[in-house]
């Protein structure tokens, strides 16, 4: 289920790219070596197996901003991390609910969207499972 091909409007003070013109935004510039300064190194290694699989799904841009690392397919996000003090936090969405113990919290977010959270503690997390809900999220948003 694809969506419209959507503008690309670049932010010409920060250069982050977005689906709508003048899309509101903060400019602010981070980096995700910002989001891992002072963690344990094995959370970045786990984010650093998640975008590998990720990118193994299509084209693939990760977004660094203040709070969050957003993962874009073409020009939609389909999900997204937040780095915490023991887990990297992953939320994407999906068409319907996925019932799974390792899915912590779901969140209706439209008629035919699902936003769900995963807590990930080592790279061994990143796997056929979690994949396969991450491939549907991307397809969806794709």
């Amino acid at each position: 289920m694809g969506r419209r091909a959507a503008q690309n409007w670049k932010c010409p003070n920060c250069g982050r790219a977005f689906a709508k013109n003048n899309q509101w935004h903060s400019c602010e510039v981070h980096t995700v070596e910002d989001h891992f300064r002072g963690k344990p190194p094995v959370l970045k290694k786990t984010f650093d197996r998640l975008v590998a699989r990720l990118g193994e799904l299509g084209p693939l841009r990760v977004d660094a901003v203040k709070s969050t690392i957003h993962f874009f397919a073409s020009k939609f996000c389909f999900g997204g991390v937040y780095v915490r003090k023991d887990h990297v936090r992953l939320s994407f969405l999906c068409e319907d609910a996925i019932q799974d113990t390792r899915i912590v919290r779901t969140l209706r977010v439209g008629p035919r969207r699902v936003g769900h959270r995963v807590k990930l503690t080592s790279p061994s997390d990143v796997n056929e499972r979690l994949m396969s809900w991450l491939r549907k999220s991307y397809k969806l948003q794709s």
